[in-house]
């Protein structure tokens, strides 16, 4: 069971690395060679996890191909960096020893079927082994001596593992030698060594690209799975450790035991999760096992993330400091912003003591070499002046839009050292354009809202002026007419009734210019017949006379009351102001099929087709001396509000009617009746 479980799990390692390097190129050359005895020392660990149940011989035929294999591969290694060296070609030095090794499997291909254990082999067998790793050690060292030191950085993971390898596999064959057979927990043991050699091949690989052999694994994965082996290496250490103290007699010793075990649990996950330890234990990572120090497209698709992330209910300039510091692993910072004076003001700070108030003029020597190299300052390496609110600053990273500096944010220092490279820094300009993006998005969207705020407070001034024009009319004309009947009781009892309408005009008038006030009040069932005859009661006089025909039942619709009498009141006063002087201006309701129609006709001047389509309905577009031009195209948007439309049918000399389009009410609610029900 021992051998099943060390030989199968470096069996596993093998593969992994096997499949992981096939997923995205196909192996040329060395990279080839590699990979093929990847593959025999991957069958012969599984052949060594079965021989128990199996035929023992399969896994020392295989363990010899293994061996010939990696022999073959540091002997074609060694030749190419002999002729790195300007020196002849070596081609016969692996071809020699592929040779020795093909020999080798073949003496031992005889002990394929056989049943015994490697530990039973002959003397001569072990003897075998025994040459078999000193070459293999004398291969790695000529390779790590041969390579130029330029070279070497390369080449250092393979020769350390591979020296391991060979270098253990000595011992238990020497050890065999003076004992008379090999330990079986020493064999075992080869197993595991396997899985910790893995790394050092994968290592290897990225390292020497010209190999063509291509391993994409997540950044991510390695980190945790760095993390997850390393605490699993110390437990399995306190676990020994512990049950050596348990040894010892005494009730004490087994309280240690226990005691000692859980404090290395504890002290594992407090270390694990300690920032600075994940962030040197990932720049470890990135700097050793990758040619690149940053995956740039999960930094990019981060970054996206953390700045359009509303959902958080983190404001956009905290967002934008965690997007640029967590590219350093950076604990917080400080996002300075241009004011309206072309100065920068600490707009945001996050995790950092810094002055709210400071204050970096555009004029300076800092904001300069900002914007002119638009480079990254490093504080902790600067030899110029730093600032006076720089003190507890590392690095500042531009935030250019267009060739203008919108900005700078400033970093505090990393939890962990980190060495600035070229990446870094490049990928932090990167970063920073992106941010600068987004900030100047925001503030975009905000003056846009800011001015659709001021329009619609014009568009809802505008409409009230027109209203108070309307009602200073009816006012001049009480004064005009009290001068001829104010000596009648009727007449004053209608002027206080009027002008008591007229305050109350004028009251809702001055709520709707309060910001919180929409241009569409709520809308509420309201009885069209009611709203026309207090229109036509209020507009109708001797030299305009208004008349209502409403035949038939009742109309309601879904409209606030003062939009449905404001819009009445501009299109029977436009009526009244195109008429001849007497002529009357008729107002007729109809209703069929879920509409209402209410029509203004007069018999005036009419307008003409081209009018209609281009002037009827702009704002501040006028034919009259004392207009504004809103009238038609309040009463319009009133309607359009309430899901209606206005419809005007006109010609010149011939009158206008418009007609106001609404639906019914009552044939509306039928219908959602009629829906739910089915």
């Amino acid at each position: 069971m021992l051998f099943a479980v060390c030989y199968g799990i470096g069996a596993a390692a093998f593969l992994a690395l096997i499949l992981l390097s096939l997923v995205n190129r196909r192996p040329r050359g060395i990279g080839l060679g590699i990979l093929l005895a990847c593959a025999a020392t991957a069958l012969w660990a599984l052949a060594a996890a079965i021989q128990p149940w199996w035929f023992p011989g399969v896994a020392h035929v295989a363990e010899s191909v293994r061996t010939a294999a990696w022999l073959t591969v540091l002997a074609a290694i060694l030749a190419s960096a002999r002729r790195g060296k300007n020196r002849s070609p070596s081609v016969w030095l692996p071809a020699a020893v592929a040779v020795v090794g093909m020999v080798g499997v073949v003496i031992d291909s005889r002990f394929i079927f056989t049943t015994a254990i490697p530990t039973a082999f002959a003397a001569r067998q072990v003897l075998g082994r025994v040459v078999l790793s000193v070459a293999g050690i004398l291969l790695v060292e000529n390779l790590y001596r041969n390579t130029s030191p330029g070279r070497r950085w390369n080449v250092t993971p393979l020769c350390i593992g591979l020296g391991a390898i060979f270098a253990y596999d000595l011992y238990v064959f020497s050890e065999a030698v003076v004992l008379k057979g090999a330990s079986p927990t020493l064999l075992a043991g080869r197993g595991i060594l396997l899985a910790l050699v893995m790394p050092l091949l994968v290592l290897t690989i990225v390292r020497n690209p010209g190999w063509n052999i291509d391993i994409h694994v997540s950044r991510r994965v390695v980190f945790h799975g760095a993390s997850l082996t390393g605490a699993g290496v110390f437990l399995l250490l306190a676990a020994a450790a512990a049950g050596l103290i348990g040894r010892f007699p005494g009730q004490w010793a087994s309280v240690s035991e226990i005691a000692l075990f859980c404090a290395s649990v504890i002290l594992v996950l407090v270390v694990l999760s300690t920032g600075s330890f994940r962030s040197r234990l990932r720049r470890l990572i990135a700097d050793n096992f990758f040619s690149t120090r940053y995956d740039y497209r999960a930094e990019w698709l981060r970054t996206i993330a953390t700045l359009s992330s509303a959902g958080t209910h983190e404001p956009l300039t905290v967002r934008a400091i965690r997007a640029i510091a967590d590219v350093v692993d950076s604990p917080g910072g400080s996002l300075w912003l241009e004011d309206a004076a072309g100065n920068y003001r600490v707009a945001q700070t996050s995790a950092m003591s810094l002055d709210a108030g400071a204050v970096e003029a555009a004029s300076g020597e800092f904001v300069a070499r900002l914007r002119s190299e638009e480079a990254v300052v490093d504080f902790s390496a600067d030899r110029a002046p730093r600032p006076e609110w720089a003190e507890a600053a590392w690095l500042a990273v531009p935030l250019p839009k267009i060739e203008r500096l919108i900005g700078f944010v400033v970093l505090a220092p990393p939890r962990a050292s980190v060495t600035l490279d070229w990446e870094s820094l490049d990928l932090l300009l990167a970063i920073g354009e992106q941010v600068a993006a987004y900030l100047e998005e925001e503030r975009a969207a905000r003056t846009l809202l800011e001015s659709q705020a001021l329009i619609d407070y014009s568009k809802r001034f505008s409409f009230v002026i027109h209203d108070i024009k309307n009602v200073s009319g009816q006012l001049g004309l009480m004064i005009a007419n009290f001068r001829k009947f104010g000596g009648e009781a009727e007449f004053r009892a209608d002027m206080i009734r009027g002008l008591e309408g007229a305050a109350k005009k004028l009251r809702v008038l001055m709520d709707k210019l309060k910001p919180d006030v929409a241009l569409a009040e709520r809308a509420e069932l309201v009885d069209l017949g009611g709203v026309i005859a207090e229109v036509v009661s209020e507009l109708n006089r001797e030299d305009a006379p208004v008349r209502a025909e409403m035949a038939g039942k009742a109309r309601q619709v879904r409209m606030a009351p003062a939009d449905l009498h404001a819009a009445l009141t501009h299109l029977v006063t436009n009526a009244q102001e195109a008429s001849v002087r007497g002529d009357e201006v008729v107002v007729s309701l109809e209703g069929g099929q879920g509409k209402v129609v209410v029509e203004v006709a007069d018999r005036g001047c009419g307008m003409s087709a081209e009018f209609i389509r281009n002037s009827l309905f702009v704002p501040l577009d006028s034919t009259k001396p004392r207009g504004h031009g809103m009238g038609a195209y309040q009463a319009r948007s009133l309607v359009r509000a309430a899901g209606g439309e206005v419809e005007v049918v006109s010609a010149v000399g011939r009158g206008t009617t418009i007609r106001i389009v609404l639906p019914e009410a009552s044939a509306a609610t039928g219908a959602m009746r009629e829906v739910l029900a089915s």
